[in-house]
């Protein structure tokens, strides 16, 4: 099989320099792909472009944070505002996926929908889907999108799969640290890793998302287990754009570093950077190694015994802290411990302890109701001990959370993991 390299330019249709560029890039350079924006000003403009381009793998590029839906506003009251325009970014888009499920669920899957449609009614025939600002990667969005993608049978999802270490390996360029990059790749990492879902084609690179020189691709490597590689990348002519920025939504489409990103595409010789077949570096094999023989040989309840007993311990030593160090109240203190730990507790848990499939979103919400009602037995457990008992607050955590161990394993197991078995 011939490995292939994808260059896939975002935001086609935003903008004339965008539209510009990409045309540009194709037809002196290396893109070969591109992700269309269908509501946005100068998608006919794009779509018309793309047919002068006959190799060119076009996809939908799913928007739900600017301007104007495709579907009807008024039926979008959790992603649009009274403007008729999108509300909503990527922070606040997780935070309905947790405490809105059900109807932001419906709202994403009818306006995505309704834009697969668009393109499909511009002649559009799509290969691929991904979405502006990577909301396709919230949990209930990427299951929306997956159940879109087999339904109108697009090849290929975009998943943020890249191996940091691998990235940094043969880059020298630090800038990830002080430009959010970094952060921005473990969130998504994270919610890659939550969704669950393997896709045959690496993704490169989130470190360096938006400022792609030449010097990143020296030398890139694709671990052994990838057929293809996608370069996520964002071309623009800035002086076509400049004089018209009352037609721009993002200001970044005006960036000198849309430029440079061209000049990335204009040269062909990048492509020979790409070695396929890498290994993972040896801390991450070792890794995957041990992940298999725990999963292997480990039973369940011991499984829970160790992680269980690492979260107990890893929340009692911050409990500890904000009692003793930061001296403050004891209730105070398992108040803030719980926010702080809960959620690692929780993805522990689900991983390496009950190797959850199900709904994350409903099985988050179950478990933080569990850790809820476990709080509150705490608090008043706690409250008991050293009111009444006399007892030391650190001491009497510690009995507690005996207790509380337990309790916890047959709720998650039976409740917040449970796993339904079907009657045949």
């Amino acid at each position: 099989m011939t490995n292939k390299v994808i260059f896939n330019a975002d935001d086609f249709g935003i903008s004339k320099g965008v539209n510009a560029a990409i045309k540009k890039a194709y037809d002196e350079g290396i893109l070969n792909a591109a992700s269309l924006m269908v509501g946005q000003k100068y998608a006919k403009e794009a779509v018309e472009l793309s047919k002068e381009m006959k190799d060119l793998d076009l996809g939908l590029h799913v928007n739900l944070t600017n301007e104007y839906p495709v579907s009807k506003a008024q039926n979008l009251s959790l992603l649009t505002g009274e403007d008729g325009k999108f509300k909503n970014g990527f922070v606040k888009l997780l935070w309905l996926s947790i405490f809105k499920p059900k109807a932001l669920r419906d709202e994403v899957y009818a306006e995505t929908e309704a834009q697969i449609l668009k393109a499909q009614e511009m002649g559009v025939r799509l290969t691929h889907i991904d979405s502006h600002r990577h909301v396709h990667m919230i949990p209930l969005i990427f299951k929306v999108m997956l159940e879109l993608k087999e339904k109108y049978h697009i090849k290929r999802i975009r998943v943020i799969n890249e191996c940091a270490f691998l990235t940094m390996k043969t880059n020298a360029s630090k800038s990830y640290l002080f430009d959010g990059g970094l952060i921005k790749y473990c969130l998504l990492r994270f919610f890659a890793v939550l969704n669950g879902y393997a896709s045959k084609t690496y993704f490169y690179t989130m470190l360096y998302t938006c400022k792609l020189s030449q010097e990143h691709f020296k030398k890139v490597l694709v671990p052994a287990c990838f057929d293809d590689v996608e370069v996520m990348i964002h071309p623009s002519i800035t002086d076509i754009d400049k004089p018209c920025k009352e037609d721009i939504f993002d200001e970044s489409v005006i960036s000198p570093w849309r430029e440079a990103e061209l000049a990335t595409l204009l040269d062909k010789s990048l492509v020979k950077n790409f070695e396929f077949n890498a290994k993972y570096p040896y801390l991450y094999r070792l890794y995957f190694k041990v992940e298999h023989l725990w999963f292997k040989f480990v039973p369940e309840k011991l499984r829970y015994l160790l992680v269980g007993g690492f979260n107990t311990v890893f929340a009692y030593l911050v409990f500890v802290l904000l009692l003793q160090i930061l001296k403050m109240p004891y209730l105070l203190a398992l108040t803030v411990q719980y926010f702080i730990t809960v959620n690692v507790s929780i993805a522990t848990m689900r991983y390496y302890v009950f190797q959850s499939k199900g709904d994350i979103i409903k099985e988050f919400i179950k478990a933080w109701g569990v850790y809820i009602g476990v709080f509150l037995l705490n608090s008043v457990g706690l409250s008991f001990l050293v009111e009444v008992c006399k007892i030391e607050p650190v001491w009497a955590q510690a009995i507690y959370l005996i207790f509380s161990t337990i309790l916890t394993y047959i709720l998650h197991k039976y409740f917040s993991f449970h796993k339904k078995i079907k009657q045949k």
